[in-house]
């Protein structure tokens, strides 16, 4: 029987909204995977150039998927700020085609908006 490591694999909404395949569970997924700064999970991309090296996309197969979603408040016009404490993550069984997004926000008044989609990933381990 083969091993597997799961990874936590945070995918920017924009990803999905240009061009990034969507994730389902039971399914193999591919992203090129980034660290993220003192934490286990890492950036996952389709876009080579946001990075500046190459990296080979690591393709495994979805075990989990939940939404990121904050809220927001407006610090001056039409500049928002995640409220600091407000993230949450929701287990979805698929990702939306569509995010709750900045066009959410109201002006005067608190919202949430979706951010990424956190992903758990079962890749082949390394021998």
């Amino acid at each position: 029987m083969d091993d597997y490591n799961v990874v936590t694999v945070r995918i920017e909404t924009w990803e999905f909204e240009c061009c990034a395949p969507l994730p389902v569970v039971g399914e193999k997924s591919s992203w090129a995977l980034h660290p993220i700064q003192k934490s286990l999970w890492f950036d996952g991309s389709v876009h080579g150039g946001i990075y500046p090296d190459e990296v080979e996309p690591t393709a495994g197969i979805v075990r989990s998927i939940r939404l990121e979603r904050g809220e927001f408040l407006e610090q001056g016009s039409g500049r928002w700020l995640l409220v600091p404490g407000s993230i949450d993550l929701v287990r979805v069984e698929k990702v939306p085609r569509f995010f709750r997004g900045m066009s959410s926000l109201v002006a005067g008044r608190r919202g949430w908006m979706e951010t990424a989609v956190v992903v758990e990933l079962a890749v082949l381990a390394r021998g």
